[in-house]
């Protein structure tokens, strides 16, 4: 009996030992976290306290979203607003292609709500993801109040989009602004035969990315050889054409995931454009604003912080919230009836996924609201542990980060916004207008993952 009694007393005793370290550990976040905290509230200068002047010397700024809550369309309008108020920012760098962004340009310059239309019917054919990613009634409704906004302001301080994803809907809008290029000009005298080629198979009924990526590199390459012929050829249009170069250019090079060819599309426009020194701000997925490796992938914000741009990012994590989502992308067990569900289980808190260290920040949120955690102060226990980063759940490990031994939470984002009760995005109600005549065949060519 004595035995026993021992045994478990130092049984006991072990397990107190091991659990006070946590505990001790969950008191200092918890302590940390209540002192550096604010509740958004987008007209409220206080609100954004917590942003020292260090943060405002950034190059870029990116706030990450899980696809399919409403939430982060309010927040991001709030947040590029506060930018540009602040600090003049004015380029909104956008998950989008170049064409796409010239098309959102096109309405925010002239309020033709068709061309809003035709881009967002084409969101919904994009793919079962995309109606939750891009084509809902919420980032329809950010446009519009961008636009407004952008009344407001003198033309100097206007926002733009830059486009710098890889080609979209098999280059749905980016082959038919090529083919109008072309289109519209003589060929200039001295070029190389490879553009004589492309302006021939752009005068055909049907065009591919297959038909034009054998001439891009030839073109960039005479480019840089006599810039001054395209340009006088080419004049306003000269970077949207060399944009759509660029991209053919970096699949030829065996740059193929969305993250790198971005990352050079963007490190092209700041050059085309005469942009260094300008700030720029973007709402992408949530792996894309990763500043280390994860899943043995390089994000868009990794790989452009190790180009030189100072990059702050800002993850967005949710509890008790509903997402839009089709329902291929549930396990099959939570499936429901209909092509698209809202859902309660993709939340961070463990039903389905499960954010490390999620718990600490939820406890201090308060529900219905947008709380705004900054995790790189000094004493902050984020800059000596990775918490926060890996995400798992019982389908599996659905993000991991590479070295985790030699990684700590601020090297993978400086920020986090923790979001209780968002109601789920909406899907947009198609436009009747399509405003892109030109049809466009199958690409022949794989699209980058």
């Amino acid at each position: 009996m004595k035995t026993t009694l021992l045994i478990s007393l130092i049984l006991g005793l072990l397990l107190l030992k091991q659990t006070l370290p946590y505990a001790e550990g969950q008191n200092i976040q918890a302590d940390y976290l209540s002192q550096h905290k604010a509740i958004l509230l987008p007209e409220t200068p206080q609100s954004y306290a917590l942003f020292d002047t260090s943060f405002y010397q950034h190059d870029l700024f990116m706030l990450g979203e899980v696809h399919g809550y409403a939430t982060p369309q309010t927040l991001d309008f709030a947040l590029l607003k506060h930018l540009n108020q602040r600090v003049g920012l004015r380029y909104y760098l956008a998950e989008m292609d170049g064409a796409q962004a010239a098309l959102v340009n096109a309405y925010l310059e002239t309020g033709q709500t068709p061309l809003l239309d035709s881009l967002f019917s084409g969101f919904l054919r994009q793919t079962h993801a995309g109606t939750s990613q891009w084509g809902n009634q919420e980032f329809y409704n950010k446009l519009i109040r961008i636009r407004a906004y952008n009344h407001t302001l003198p033309d100097s301080a206007r926002i733009q989009f830059l486009g710098v994803d890889w080609f979209q809907q098999n280059g749905y809008y980016a082959l038919p602004q090529l083919r109008a290029i072309v289109r519209q000009r003589p060929r200039p005298a001295g070029a190389c035969p490879e553009l004589d080629s492309l302006i021939r198979v752009c005068q055909q009924p049907k065009l591919s990315i297959g038909q034009v990526l054998p001439f891009a590199k030839a073109i960039r390459a005479d480019r840089l050889a006599q810039p001054i012929v395209y340009k006088q050829w080419l004049e306003n249009q000269n970077i949207n054409f060399f944009q759509i170069i660029e991209a053919l250019c970096l699949y030829t090079e065996n740059i193929r995931t969305r993250d790198e060819i971005a990352a050079r599309l963007t490190q092209f426009l700041i050059r085309e454009r005469g942009l260094k020194g300008q700030k720029l701000y973007g709402l992408w997925g949530y792996t894309h604003v990763m500043k280390a490796t994860v899943n043995k992938s390089r994000g868009v914000a990794e790989l452009l912080g190790k180009a030189g741009l100072r990059v702050m990012t800002m993850p967005i994590l949710f509890g008790d919230s509903y997402m839009l989502i089709h329902r291929r992308n549930l396990p099959f067990i939570f499936r429901d009836k209909g092509e698209f569900q809202q859902s309660k289980l993709l939340n961070a808190d463990g039903h389905v996924f499960k954010v490390d260290g999620f718990n600490e920040l939820a406890k201090l949120a308060g529900s219905g609201e947008t709380t705004l955690f900054r995790l790189d102060a000094d004493g902050s226990p984020y800059r000596n542990a990775l918490h926060l980063v890996k995400v798992g759940g019982f389908t599996g490990s659905k993000m991991s980060p590479d070295d985790p031994q030699n990684h700590v939470t601020t090297d993978y984002f400086q920020y986090v916004f923790v979001v209780k009760n968002s109601p789920a995005l909406t899907v947009w109600e198609k436009g009747k207008q399509q405003l892109v005549p030109d049809s466009v065949e199958a690409q022949t060519t794989p699209s980058p993952r």
